[in-house]
């Protein structure tokens, strides 16, 4: 009886040691400044941003006619958003010591300043920026892009 105690401790244990890895693995950034109105679209929930909170790839940042976000990925990489502003996170992959390095952002309106990180400078190509317009492939320090449209045209 106690060894079976014991197995199922160390299944319990490992368990949550893999959810932690997996919940650690799936984290992009995170919120570092808010003004104004700025929300998060996970999948189907929408979050109010806060700062501290973290991203995910898939996520979509919003902001409304007042908000502006400032953003910060595991690798350092920057991210401002201005007013009317929206923005996915399409793919993140952060792992050097594989040589597996990607960043994908999709800008659909507003205005966005990119400050680069170490993907940027380990992997000049592995930067891109997506608009309903055209592609930019980053390889600088940083950027400011600015994309109209209305409200509620993409997502």
């Amino acid at each position: 009886m106690l060894t079976l105690r014991r197995v199922r401790a160390t299944f319990l244990i490992l368990g949550c040691l893999a959810s932690l890895t997996w919940g650690a693995e799936s984290i992009a950034g995170s919120v570092k400044t808010i003004q104004g109105g700025a929300v998060v679209h996970r999948g189907e929930q929408t979050i109010p941003a806060t700062a501290g909170m973290h991203l995910q790839v898939n996520d979509i940042l919003q902001t409304s006619a007042d908000g502006r976000l400032g953003a910060i990925l595991q690798d350092g990489t920057g991210i401002g958003l201005g007013p009317n502003t929206e923005l996915k996170i399409d793919s993140f992959i952060y792992d050097p010591a594989n040589g597996k390095l990607s960043l994908i952002l999709r800008l659909a309106r507003g205005v966005m300043a990119y400050f680069s990180g170490r993907i940027a400078k380990l992997a000049p190509g592995a930067v891109t920026v997506e608009t309903p317009v055209g592609v930019m492939g980053l390889r600088g320090t940083h950027m400011a892009v600015s994309i109209g449209g209305r409200q509620g045209d993409s997502r």
